[in-house]
């Protein structure tokens, strides 16, 4: 587990990202998929549960979205902890998307995202 910075409190807020929100990164696919994008974001420490956003100008209301969290050491890398992070309630809008994390640890964790949006 990492040592969250004692200073942090509050709402976890994006801290680096992957991508810009453009959609030119975007890659073709057949199927009933026309396009896929996958982007991670980092934020700042948080626990318990909360409402965040990305925004990203590929999201659409009619995109199926999947969200991910890791807890993440000092470097960056993912990894598995004692503390549980839980992702749901993913609702995709007009270049955002909003989800419901929950943390379960006692003291704020930094942690990283991965989105995968099919359009």
């Amino acid at each position: 587990m990492t040592a969250a910075d004692p200073s942090a409190s509050g709402v976890p807020r994006i801290a680096d990202s992957s991508q810009p929100t453009g959609q030119e990164q975007g890659l073709a696919i057949g199927g009933n998929v026309g396009a896929l994008w996958r982007g991670w974001w980092t934020w700042s420490p948080g626990n318990g549960t909360f409402n965040l956003q990305i925004p990203w100008n590929v999201i659409g209301p009619d995109s199926t979205v999947v969200v991910t969290a890791s807890e993440i050491n000092s470097a960056g890398a993912r990894f598995v902890g004692a503390a549980p992070f839980q992702v749901s309630s993913i609702a995709p809008g007009n270049g955002v998307v909003t989800f419901k994390i929950s943390i379960g640890w006692n003291s704020p964790l930094p942690m990283r995202t991965d989105v995968t949006v099919l359009n």
